[in-house]
């Protein structure tokens, strides 16, 4: 019985989180991208980028120095 009731609360708070987590014109844009309008499936991505920080590029390392110092003797 107890099992039963934390099964049925767990699932009822799982569903309660899954709300929208991006805006209406998000969503309405997907839909345009699944239907075959690139260009929206390009503002998807673009969007996506610049919300992760605007860059695809890799950061350069802060040092970079040389791969191996030859040993002198």
């Amino acid at each position: 019985m107890k099992t039963g009731f934390v099964l049925i609360v767990l699932s009822v708070v799982v569903a309660g989180c899954g709300g929208q987590r991006y805006a209406e014109g998000w969503y309405q844009r997907k839909a345009q991208c699944s239907n075959g309008d690139f260009t929206a499936c390009s503002e998807i991505g673009h969007q996506a980028r610049a919300a992760q920080g605007g860059t695809t590029q890799e950061r350069a390392p802060a040092f970079q120095g040389p791969l191996s110092e030859p040993i002198i003797d």
